[in-house]
Formats: C-alpha cells, sequence, structure tokens
C-alpha cells in the first residue's frame, strides 16, 4: 500500500520517515512537508493510508484529506493534534479522518492505529475486489440474450483479455496445486500497470482464469504482450504446462463474447502436452496425416481379423505418428471420432446407428501415453461387439475382453465362454495369451484390481467392502492379491489416495 506522511516540521517529518521504516518495503512511504506536494502526488499514486498534521500553512489536515476523499473515496486518514485542535480534529471525522492522536505521540499507539487501519484497508479491499470479480465473472459467463443490460464500465473500455488454462480443460491439477494466486499473476504485470483496479485476474475454474487489462495505446499494449511472454515462459519452465490465449476487447464488445472467443482460439491451436500461445494472428496449418491413415486401414483389417497382437502395436505406431505430426486436440478429437466411424461401418455394415464414444480423456491426459491405452481398449471394445456367424476362433478375443469387462464382478468361467462359443478351451486360452499377453486369470485378475483401485481413490467405498464389489468374496485373498499386484494393501492406498 501507498502511506502518505505530512508534516510541515521538518524535524518531526524526519521522525516519522524513521518510525515508518518498519513497513517498509511491503508498503510504500512517501513524505511531504506540505498539503499542496501531497495532493500533487496523489495525482499520480494512489494513497491508501494518509497520516498528516491538523495545524500546516496552506492546506491544513482536515482540508487535505478532504480533498483526497473527492478522488480517493477509500482512503483512509489518521490526524495528529494537540489538546487545543481536539475539538476541530473531531469535525473532521465527518470528512474522512478515520483516527487521530494526541501529540506527542507514543510509538506503540502509533503502531498499533497504523496497523488497524491497514488491516482494515486490506480487508475492505479484498471486499471490494470480490465483489467486482463476481460481477466481472457474471458478464464473462452471460449469454449474449444479457447484452441488452446496461454495460459495465469494463465493457464500454477496449480490454487486453487473455485465457489462462492448467494443463487441460479437466486436468485434475488447479491453481491451489500450483500455488499461482491471482495477485502473483497481477504482480507479474506491475511495472506496466500503475492503477489496480484497472486490471483483474477473474478465476473461472480450478484451471481457467481471465486477465483484464486496459489496452491503452499500440505501445502499451506491445508492453503487455511482451509481459505476458515472460509469464508464459516463466511458468511453464517451472514445471507446470500453462495454455494461453489472448486478444483485444473492442469497445462496448460484450465481455462473454470476447471469452467465448478467446476460447474458440486456444482449443484451435492447443496440443496436447505441449504448452500454448494463442494470438489473434495466428494461422493454423492442418498436418497432413494420410500416412497415419493408411496404418488405420491397416487396423481395420487386423481388427476385423481379430489379431490383437498386430493391431497392439499398429495403434502404438498410429499414436506416435499423430504426436510426431504435432496435432491439435481438435484434430485428434476429430481423427479419433472419423476413426471409430470407419471401424464401426466395416464391422457392422448393416447397421448405422453409431454409438457415441467417450473423448473426455482426451480433455484431461497432459501426453500420449494414456491415449495409446484408451485408444486401444476403445478400438477392441468396438471389435468386442462385432458379431459374425462366420467368426474364426482368433475373432473371439476382443468379444472375450468385453465379456469380461462387462461381467468382472461375477463368476468367470473361460471354459464356459468357450463351451457357449463351440471353440476349444486350450486353443482359446492359448490365443488369449498370444493376443493380450497376460493368462486368462491374470487379465481378470488385473482388470478387477485396477477396478478395485478406482473405487478406493475416490473413497466411495470403504476397504472392507471393495473386494466384494469387484468379484472377490474373500477379503483376505482380495487384500494378498491386491498388495502382492499393487504393493500396498487396499487400507494403505486408500488412505495415501485420499491424502494427495
Amino acid at each position: 500500500m501507498n502511506i502518505f506522511l505530512v508534516e510541515d516540521e521538518r524535524w518531526a517529518l524526519a521522525e516519522l520517515e524513521a518510525l515508518f521504516k518498519r513497513y517498509e518495503p511491503q508498503h510504500r512511504v512517501l513524505a511531504f512537508e506540505n498539503g499542496e506536494d501531497a495532493l500533487e502526488a496523489a495525482k499520480s499514486v494512489v494513497p491508501h493510508l494518509v497520516l498528516t498534521d491538523i495545524t500546516m500553512p496552506g492546506i491544513d489536515g482536515v482540508e487535505l484529506l478532504t480533498e483526497l476523499g473527492r478522488n480517493h473515496p477509500d482512503v483512509k486518514g489518521i490526524i495528529l493534534s494537540v489538546h487545543d485542535d481536539f475539538a476541530y480534529a473531531q469535525r473532521g471525522m465527518q470528512t474522512g479522518v478515520t483516527d487521530y492522536l494526541l501529540k506527542p505521540v507514543k510509538k506503540e499507539t502509533l503502531y498499533k492505529a497504523v496497523d488497524r487501519l491497514l488491516a482494515r484497508i486490506e480487508d475492505e479491499s479484498r471486499s471490494r475486489s470480490d465483489l467486482v470479480a463476481w460481477s466481472l465473472l457474471q458478464r464473462l459467463m452471460a449469454a449474449d440474450a444479457m447484452e441488452h443490460v446496461k454495460p459495465t464500465e469494463s465493457e464500454q473500455q477496449r480490454l487486453f483479455m487473455v485465457l489462462l488454462l492448467l494443463e487441460n480443460w479437466a486436468s485434475p491439477l488447479t491453481w491451489k496445486d500450483a500455488g499461482l494466486e491471482a495477485s502473483d499473476i497481477l504482480s507479474h504485470f506491475g511495472s506496466v500497470l500503475n492503477k489496480e483496479r484497472d486490471s483483474h485476474c477473474i478465476t473461472i475454474d480450478a484451471r481457467r482464469r481471465v486477465l483484464l487489462l486496459p489496452a491503452g495505446n499500440e505501445a502499451f499494449t506491445q508492453s503487455l504482450k511482451t509481459k505476458l511472454q515472460s509469464l508464459f515462459e516463466y511458468v511453464n519452465t517451472h514445471g507446470i504446462l500453462l495454455h494461453v490465449s489472448f486478444t483485444i476487447k473492442k469497445e462496448n464488445e460484450s465481455l462473454n463474447r470476447s471469452f467465448i472467443r478467446l476460447g474458440k482460439q486456444l482449443e484451435e491451436h492447443l496440443r496436447i502436452g505441449e504448452p500454448t500461445l494463442a494470438s489473434p494472428d495466428m494461422k493454423l496449418a492442418a498436418p497432413d496425416i494420410s500416412e497415419i491413415w493408411v496404418k488405420a486401414r491397416a487396423l481395420q483389417a487386423q481388427v476385423k481379423a481379430g489379431e490383437m497382437a498386430r493391431g497392439r502395436d499398429t495403434i502404438s505406431r498410429i499414436v506416435k505418428g499423430l504426436q510426431y505430426k504435432e496435432v491439435t486436440q481438435k484434430q485428434l478429437v476429430q481423427f479419433a471420432s472419423d476413426l471409430f466411424y470407419s471401424l464401426k461401418f466395416n464391422l457392422q455394415a448393416e447397421s448405422l446407428i453409431l454409438l457415441q464414444e467417450d473423448m473426455s480423456l482426451l480433455h484431461e491426459v497432459t501426453d500420449y501415453e494414456p491415449i495409446k491405452e484408451w485408444l486401444t481398449a476403445a478400438v477392441f471394445g468396438i471389435a468386442g461387439t462385432h458379431t459374425s456367424k462366420e467368426q474364426k476362433p482368433k475373432g473371439l478375443i476382443p468379444v472375450l475382453m468385453n465379456w469380461i469387462h462387462a461381467n468382472y464382478q461375477g463368476d468367470l468361467s473361460l471354459q464356459q465362454f468357450a463351451s457357449d462359443h463351440h471353440v476349444s478351451l486350450g486353443h482359446l486360452s492359448r490365443l488369449f495369451k498370444s493376443q493380450t499377453g497376460y493368462t486368462f486369470s491374470d487379465y481378470v485378475s488385473g482388470y478387477r484390481i485396477s477396478k478395485a483401485k478406482d473405487l478406493l481413490a475416490d473413497g466411495t467405498s470403504r476397504p472392507s467392502e471393495v473386494g466384494e464389489l469387484v468379484g472377490y468374496e474373500d477379503a483376505k485373498h482380495f487384500s494378498h492379491l491386491f498388495k502382492r499386484i499393487t504393493g500396498e494393501t487396499p487400507t494403505a492406498f486408500a488412505k495415501r489416495k485420499l491424502s494427495e
């Protein structure tokens, strides 16, 4: 905060300056020998607390606080007076004076009064900031149907608007986890911005924030861009994946319309696992992925033939190719959607009803490894729904995996499945091992334990109940198996996850 000390006696002013050293550098202390100089300084520096002598030549203390209050209504004042001026000082309480101290002032009394007012200023500032932030948030999220409402002061101005996104749209990382307060972000622009009330950092949700900064002239806007670039590089070099999109909001353009434009702009350029800095003039060139579609057509043939091992390798090469081509998240979603459509059409040509695939993972992940696993499960999940009267035994493996996923909570008999599909148990067992890399028993155990981990991680079920929920009636057997696979007991796993 900015603290003004106003005293016409030089020795008294020097004494005050020495006493107020304890408030630096957290606060900025400025000393003036008269009220006129203090008023002039207030044109460029916002005073938060003013400590002034009451009797001074020219403008006295009460008049000074009255004048300052016209342009800075939130300013707080302390008047120093002697007993003869006490009645006059009391009248000053009606003109913005918050407290008064009788000369000579004891050091402890002075510090107590100043500390109390600084805390009050901070509380009031936070309350006003919260109220402004809430109002701006409503404007940001309001639909265009609300545009008939009188524009706010922010909407009437040209603004430098910035959307900040941590990791991905649904990533588990939050601003609190990242240790980035809104004030920290704003302070990065401190050397450019002079008036704190002209700039805002609005928290949209756990991962998104919007900066609203005065646009100013071209040189000023360029300074903001430079500072934004610096912030972008600083955050990303400290191990936090940050995506940034910025634009200039035009005069009288709604905050909501600019906010939507920022979101679309970021969505057009965001790449998984790579930081993004999207500007309005950035052009996006669609990468050539024709070679990847050659691999995708080979995958279709492998899935149709039930060749899971080859299919897994092909999916791995497809994912590496997409990463190498640096496709955006939006392009990746489109590719996955087209791939699923093609697979379903080829496997179930008689049916044009296509199930909607769950693409939510692509809005959560920050690297490609989970995408490979998700794509593998999705592709062979589609294959598992494909039934053919002439299906060969190796084509049954995706069907068998889907059957496990759908019935893992109950009794699973490979022998019964083999009998139902008229195939040798031994042959089916060998095919399953060659295609998945696991025995039937190990695959079932691994899948059940993965489901148990999900239940334990979200805290919805007690460890003693989870075993039965995933198909194990014997709690001791489940606990032993869980520890063998994960390295810790269900109870220890649950405690660790809930404490993270």
